[in-house]
C-alpha cells in the first residue's frame, strides 16, 4: 500500500541522498497541535485519494485463486469484491491516522512551514520542477539549483524520510491490524464456506 500523501515528493527520490533525519522527541519540539494537523491533512495533494474506497480487484490474487478453483471466477470475484468492501474503510483510516503520526512526529514547526508550502506559490513551482526533472537523464544546473533551494525553504526531505516508515507505522496501529486480520478472518471463511480452496 503506498502512502498517498504528496505525489510529487517521488521526485525526491531523484535527488542525490541526504541524512536521514529521524523524528525528534517530545522534548526536543514543540507538538503540532490537532488543528494545525487537520490543516496540514487537508491541504495534502490528491487528498480525496486518501478516503477513497478501492473498487478494484487485485488481478494476481484473483489469478491466484482462479487457478486453485477452475471455473468458479464468478464466485471468487464476489468473495474478493466483499473483501474490498471490508479493508478499504480501514485502509483509508489507517492511512490518515498515519499521516496524523507522521505530522505529530515533524512537530509544529517544521508542520508549519510544510502548511505554508502546500498553501503558497512554491508547491505549484516544485510540481512543475519536479516533473520536468524526472523526465531528464541530466537535470539542468538552473533545476538543481531551483530544487535545492526550494529543499531548502522547507522540511521536505524530512517528511519524505518520515513517510518511508508508512508501513512500519501503520503495522503498529493496532486498530488497522485488527480490522485487516478480521476482513482476511471473513474471506477464508467465504471461500470455505462456498467449498473453494484458498491455498
Amino acid at each position: 500500500m503506498k502512502p498517498l500523501a504528496a505525489a510529487a515528493l517521488l521526485a525526491l527520490l531523484a535527488q542525490p541522498a541526504q541524512a536521514r533525519s529521524a523524528p525528534a522527541g517530545p522534548a526536543a519540539q514543540a507538538a503540532p497541535s490537532e488543528a494545525l494537523i487537520d490543516r496540514f491533512i487537508a491541504l495534502l495533494p490528491d487528498r480525496e485519494k486518501i478516503e477513497a474506497v478501492d473498487s478494484e480487484i487485485d488481478a494476481g490474487e484473483l489469478k491466484a485463486l482462479v487457478a486453485l478453483n477452475p471455473g468458479k471466477e464468478p464466485q471468487l470475484r464476489s468473495i474478493l469484491q466483499s473483501n474490498i468492501a471490508c479493508t478499504g474503510p480501514a485502509i483509508s483510516a489507517g492511512t490518515l491516522r498515519m499521516l496524523r503520526t507522521v505530522a505529530r512526529d515533524l512537530g509544529a514547526e517544521k508542520l508549519q512551514r510544510l502548511v505554508s508550502f502546500y498553501e503558497g506559490p512554491d508547491f505549484a513551482r516544485f510540481t512543475a520542477l519536479a516533473a520536468r526533472m524526472e523526465g531528464q537523464a541530466t537535470p539542468s544546473a538552473e533545476d538543481k539549483t531551483a530544487m535545492a533551494r526550494l529543499m531548502g525553504a522547507y522540511p521536505l526531505q524530512a517528511y519524505h524520510d518520515r513517510l518511508n516508515d508508512a508501513g512500519s507505522i501503520i503495522a503498529d496501529d493496532d486498530g488497522f491490524m485488527t480490522a485487516a486480520m478480521k476482513c482476511a478472518s471473513e474471506q477464508i471463511a467465504a471461500l470455505e464456506a462456498a467449498g473453494l480452496k484458498s491455498n
